[in-house]
């Protein structure tokens, strides 16, 4: 099984053409069996070979801020059916979440963005927070369910050299011992100033081989690169 996350950064319907292309072609290559896509727009579409299911579509202006059409800023895609989209998250611009019945078991997808707008500056460090504190209500009560995976733009790197984002480090390290007392896996920590994560519970990976790569991206097509997991 393959789970592939990537934050494409809002392509649009009518524009960059050859950069939606792109995005499609390059994920057709990679062939996850569960895509996680955040910042993303109808135009990148898979669903004839996918189940999805998606935040609600973005206004036109919402918490200050200009959108266009068919965006919104997370779409899972899964080859496995979804057996259960009744789950509730904290906003439903931000997070969803359903279950799919994998060849491991049944498993919960919870995608997101924590920071819609990135952390330099007060006020979105604040809208950081809101997401941070939601998402990790969310978790705890869905960890609780039955085997999860959590995966997105965190906005947060766990291996860093450097901060020259101002990544946080408080919150970095409140992270971790969330998973840590959660009992759920960080399988991109290492990957040095990415932000992109794919985290599962460690039940879910017993007796597994896992294996993830990250693919650098150019910054025409988005300032994220992809990463990926394969377990086995």
């Amino acid at each position: 099984m393959k789970i592939l996350s990537w934050n494409i950064e809002r392509p649009k319907i009518d524009k960059k053409l050859d950069k939606n292309q792109f995005i499609m072609d390059e994920i057709k290559k990679i062939n996850p069996d569960i895509i996680f896509l955040t910042e993303t727009n109808a135009i990148i579409d898979f669903s004839s070979n996918y189940f999805k299911i998606q935040t609600i579509p973005l206004p036109n202006n919402y918490e200050n801020n200009t959108y266009y059409t068919g965006e919104n800023r997370v779409t899972i895609f899964s080859k496995y059916e979804f057996i259960d989209t009744s789950f509730k998250t904290y906003d439903s611009y931000t997070s969803v979440c359903g279950e799919v019945a994998t060849p491991f078991g049944k498993l919960i997808l919870y995608g997101s963005i924590i920071g819609s707008f990135g952390i330099v500056g007060s006020k979105n460090m604040g809208y950081f927070k809101k997401d941070l504190d939601g998402q990790q209500k969310d978790i705890e009560i869905l960890n609780k369910k039955g085997n999860l995976c959590y995966s997105g733009d965190f906005n947060m790197a766990f291996s860093s050299d450097y901060y020259k984002e101002g990544y946080p480090k408080a919150e970095v390290k409140r992270m971790n011992n969330f998973f840590k007392e959660n009992s759920l896996i960080n399988k991109t920590e290492k990957n040095n100033d990415c932000v992109i994560h794919i985290v599962l519970n460690e039940k879910f990976l017993e007796n597994k081989k896992d294996r993830t790569d990250r693919t650098k991206i150019e910054k025409n097509i988005s300032d994220h690169d992809f990463v990926t997991l394969e377990l086995e």
